[in-house]
């Protein structure tokens, strides 16, 4: 069972990895495209850099929940590192727990948002705006379900510390 879970998150993962490079992929030949047409064809055009804003924002809420798992986020661990291994898991499943949290409210938050977001549209590219929003809410749904994997792993060494095993 818990292998089957472990590949079922590998896959989100690599998913979502694959996902992250294609945005920036996009981003980087729209951007290239537009500096062709600007000045090789003097013309402009006009979507463009609301698609790069709009891939950007795609990319930083699904990468939160991947820098997370990765440990990439900055951290002061000159103190945590002082701790004894019971209570850096301790403060671990906390940090995890307040994770979940953030991801949660993101997800509440801008579903609250979509409501009314629904019936703008973006100028350049003519989106609805609640599908732009949209990557907050997967994004936060994706930092729950890490956050809440990593949250698992401290409570199980909780839980196995407290048997004395």
């Amino acid at each position: 069972m818990k292998n089957a879970v472990s590949k079922v998150f590998d896959g989100l993962d690599r998913t979502v990895e694959t996902i992250i490079t294609s945005a920036f992929a996009l981003m980087v030949i729209v951007g290239g495209l537009q500096v062709f047409s600007r000045y090789v064809l003097k013309h402009s055009l006009s979507w463009s850099e609301e698609f790069q804003k709009f891939m950007h924002i795609w990319l930083i809420f699904l990468a939160i929940p991947l820098a997370y798992r990765n440990g990439a986020h900055i951290g002061m661990n000159v103190l945590f590192d002082k701790f004894p291994a019971k209570a850096r898991t301790l403060l671990n499943a906390l940090f995890d727990t307040m994770w979940f949290l953030l991801g949660g409210a993101m997800v509440f938050y801008t579903m609250r948002i979509m409501e009314v977001a629904k019936r703008q549209t973006s100028p350049g590219l003519g989106l609805r705006m609640d599908i732009v929003y949209s990557c907050i809410v997967i994004g936060g749904v994706y930092l729950c379900l890490t956050a809440g994997r990593s949250l698992a792993g401290h409570i199980a060494a909780i839980m196995k510390n407290n048997n004395g095993v």
